[in-house]
């Protein structure tokens, strides 16, 4: 079986666009959920954790108050490989804001928010492997020429 990868008109490598693609999808799917305070890539996050994005919730006494602020962190790497595969860590994260542990309503909250979820994680686990054996694989669309159809 091939990998299929569909490049989506999406360029998240600004913060600014990785916060609102992951504020879409939240809005779209998890309406009822916290707000999240912010959304990074982290050149640290997989060298350090051994994790591919993280979600973090800071409990702090405000006032009379406990406020909540919720984070989510993408590895830097996932801003040069194909939309899918960041579309595929985002809903993870998003899925731990309303389910702490990998059991089965985690992961049918995963495919609710994207049906493909369980070949999207595959093919990631398997480029993962790719890079630690045989390096990065460019993954930019080859130009195409003007006499080329």
């Amino acid at each position: 079986m091939a990998l299929l990868i569909i490049f989506l008109p999406l360029d998240c490598a600004s913060p600014t666009a990785l916060y609102d693609y992951v504020h879409e999808l939240k809005d779209s799917y998890l309406r009822n959920a916290g707000q999240l305070s912010k959304v990074a890539f982290d050149s640290k996050l997989h060298v350090l954790h051994n994790a591919l994005g993280t979600h973090t919730s800071i409990s702090r006494i405000q006032g009379g108050k406990l406020k909540s602020k919720r984070e989510i962190r993408v590895a830097t790497l996932f801003k040069e490989v194909p939309a899918e595969f960041l579309r595929m860590i985002v809903v993870h994260e998003l899925a731990h804001m309303k389910e702490r542990a990998h059991d089965k309503a985690f992961y049918q909250l995963c495919t609710y928010m994207a049906p493909d979820y369980h070949q999207l994680e595959f093919d990631v686990r398997l480029y993962l492997t790719h890079i630690e054996h045989l390096g990065p694989l460019d993954w930019r669309p080859a130009s195409v020429s003007g006499d080329e159809v």
